[in-house]
């Protein structure tokens, strides 16, 4: 009786310790198209995160602005390749261009690749090439007919990074949940994507940056949505007592001059909560407030420079950070 009760007790030890193993998440991480990413799983799932990054590897040769091996690096320099893969992501920044009134623009790539937020020294670009880029940022000139796309601008240059990490995230989400995933946790680079709840069936908690600071300035509880935020403290530099930061506004070329420091959207998709993020930046608190309440599947929180919050009428119930 007392070996029986030792082997039960052994038993019950090792399903408590499997059950514990898989209430644990698996992580894969790297970095792709120039940003940290990281995918979570929980044990049983683990096999498909390989899956996970051959997803990114292929999208940093498709949809990469600045990587010559690219695609779109290609359509850009009117390579002669089929440009056919990069279609549907064009289509949807281009349904985003026309629904935000132009707020975001695929279009914007003449002007965007004369900024470089990335060397150990940046300075502006000139005035007047950012003026004679703006000439080119025009949305009408890329064409689709079919699997062909035309830009009828020779200086035209597509730039999708208002739009692609949502676009991959939900490529990623799609293969899991296909794959019968139920529990995941997909950062792209703050782009968060969140597959139903824990195991234990807690909601994911979520926490918004801090602007200019470190942990977050609040957290709220998701399941099964996406959460992207636009910030002018990402990527930045000072020069000549004049700060500049990577949100450019496609009517001027230069970084968006507002009262911003950051926008938080959340939805189902992914593609929406990306490109709206940048969008509401360009457009402002009032503006983008209006737009996101007459939007559906859309919830928003602004950060103003005052560190005051705004909020769209159901956006999730948050609580201040410690």
């Amino acid at each position: 009786m007392h070996k029986r009760i030792k082997l039960l007790s052994s038993i019950l030890l090792c399903l408590l310790l499997c059950a514990c193993a898989d209430q644990a998440p698996v992580v894969k991480s790297g970095m792709y198209f120039d940003t940290p990413v990281r995918i979570s799983v929980y044990a049983h799932d683990s096999i498909y995160l390989d899956d996970c990054i051959d997803i990114c590897k292929e999208a940093e040769l498709l949809y990469s602005a600045h990587n010559p091996d690219s695609l779109l690096y290609d359509l850009d320099h009117r390579g002669s390749r089929d440009h056919s893969p990069l279609i549907p992501l064009i289509n949807e920044a281009l349904y985003y261009s026309d629904l935000t009134k132009g707020a975001a623009d695929p279009a914007i790539g003449a002007a965007a690749f004369l900024w470089d937020f990335t060397s150990d020294a940046p300075t502006p670009p000139d005035d007047g090439a950012l003026k004679e880029a703006l000439k080119h940022i025009d949305p009408d000139t890329i064409i689709i007919n079919g699997d062909d796309i035309t830009i009828t601008d020779p200086n035209t240059q597509i730039d999708l990074g208002f739009i692609a990490k949502g676009y991959i995230s939900a490529l990623i989400r799609d293969h899991l949940t296909e794959k019968g995933v139920s529990s995941a946790l997909i950062n792209l680079g703050g782009n968060i994507v969140v597959i139903g709840t824990k195991p234990d069936g807690r909601e994911y908690k979520i926490g918004i940056q801090y602007p200019f600071g470190n942990g977050s300035i609040v957290e709220f509880n998701i399941r099964d949505k996406a959460v992207v935020t636009s910030g002018i403290y990402e990527r930045r530099f000072n020069y000549e007592n004049h700060f500049y930061h990577h949100i450019l506004d496609p009517k001027t070329a230069y970084p968006v001059d507002n009262d911003l420091l950051s926008v938080t959207i959340v939805s189902s998709d992914p593609v929406k909560a990306d490109a709206l993020s940048t969008a509401c930046m360009v457009m402002g608190r009032e503006k983008g407030l209006e737009f996101i309440e007459n939007t559906g599947d859309a919830e928003a929180l602004f950060i103003d420079k005052h560190y005051d919050i705004y909020t769209s009428s159901d956006f999730p119930v948050y609580e201040f950070s410690d």
